[in-house]
């Protein structure tokens, strides 16, 4: 417990470099072609601390994608290091008023490493995909949790506690998404071992992704987005 602790402490503590945040919101694609309209709902992996453009954001990446066959209106509600409460009580009675086509929820992590009880986040999380089923019509996409014991700024054995707390909140995801008929995106298809070996995928702060880290995450996200929203099948 003491070695827990002062891992921890490093983790929290550790100094860093102060990084930009980017707004991923604007329209992507020609006006001509069929109208979509995409909220994002999350933390700082949406409004991304680590890149050097918005264009680089993975919800940008994937909008960028999506406007091949559609005009997309992208707007983003996120804050960084909100939890799902957050996301409940300051963010998704905005996105209900942006009349979304598309509504992705990226949340989890920061339910993860800030100690929030798995029950609690599981009700927090169902209260939130309840209400957006029953005041919209959009298709729902739920983010899932990462592996985040590949977060550099964590070692063992604080880094393999967290990745099995994180196992254990992304299987949340998948049972609210059972319950109202929302889609997951299958994080555990990417290679955790690559998170952890090529340090390119972070950025400075040892704890936000890089452009290439958006960029790998547009391409796991993809594989769920594409098939649903494109035709793409090749996803």
């Amino acid at each position: 417990m003491a070695v827990l602790g002062l891992e921890v402490a490093y983790a929290l503590l550790r100094p860093a470099p102060i990084l930009e945040s980017f707004d991923p919101s604007g329209e992507y694609g020609d006006a001509s072609k069929p109208p979509l309209r995409v909220a994002v709902v999350g933390d700082s992996s949406v409004h991304a601390p680590g890149v050097e453009r918005a264009d680089q954001i993975w919800v940008s990446l994937i909008c960028q994608r999506l406007a091949e066959n559609h005009h997309v209106t992208l707007r983003s509600f996120a804050v960084g290091g909100s939890k799902a409460h957050d996301l409940l009580n300051g963010q998704m009675a905005s996105a209900i008023a942006f009349a979304p086509n598309v509504v992705i929820v990226s949340v989890g992590a920061n339910d993860v490493l800030k100690g929030v009880r798995r029950r609690t986040f599981a009700l927090n999380l169902d209260r939130l995909i309840k209400t957006l089923t029953a005041s919209t019509d959009a298709v729902i996409i739920q983010s899932g949790v990462g592996v985040l014991g590949t977060i550099p700024r964590l070692f063992p054995p604080l880094s393999q506690l967290v990745s099995r707390r994180a196992d254990r909140f992304d299987k949340v995801h998948w049972r609210v998404a059972e319950s109202y008929g929302s889609t997951v995106i299958n994080q555990r298809l990417d290679d955790a071992a690559a998170w952890q070996s090529d340090r390119t995928l972070w950025a400075l702060d040892a704890f936000h992704v890089s452009p290439a880290g958006h960029a790998r995450w547009a391409d796991i996200a993809w594989k769920t987005i594409g098939p649903l929203l494109n035709g793409d099948r090749s996803a």
